[in-house]
């Protein structure tokens, strides 16, 4: 399942956070690409992974905070969630105890597209609602 953030379900015309939408999907595509391919290839998309969703998700965090996002609990917890499997995952990868497989790959490719498409919506018109450039 191919995701880019040309397809307009992924953008909200808001640019820090389209961008960063981009890296993300990136890093998930430079891991579908990974598969069956060295190890130290995959530890480092896997660390940079690791490293992107903390700082991404940190980012909206403080922004929906700043902003009063009324569903900034429920949307940090997803985060929690998601950023916890990530760590799990690397850290199993790293161990040798998992492999880097395709039905991993598409949960973290539905993961991400359900969580954009519909989560990061919801706070996105939000923001534009009240006006908030970024």
């Amino acid at each position: 399942m191919a995701i880019t953030i040309q397809n307009t379900a992924f953008k909200f015309q808001i640019a820090a956070i389209d961008d960063q939408h981009q890296q993300l999907i990136d890093l998930i595509v430079r891991l579908d690409e990974s598969v069956g391919g060295a190890l130290p290839d995959i530890f480092g998309v896997l660390d940079e992974l690791q490293k992107y969703v903390r700082d991404h998700f940190a980012f909206e965090e403080e922004m929906l905070l700043k902003h009063a996002f009324p569903e900034y609990e429920s949307h940090k917890h997803e985060h929690e969630v998601f950023e916890a499997y990530v760590r799990h995952l690397n850290r199993r990868i790293h161990l040798g105890k998992a492999e880097l497989q395709h039905d991993v790959l598409a949960f973290l490719k539905l993961w991400l597209t359900r969580h954009i498409q519909g989560s990061d919506r919801k706070y996105a018109e939000f923001l534009k609602q009240r006006g908030v450039v970024l």
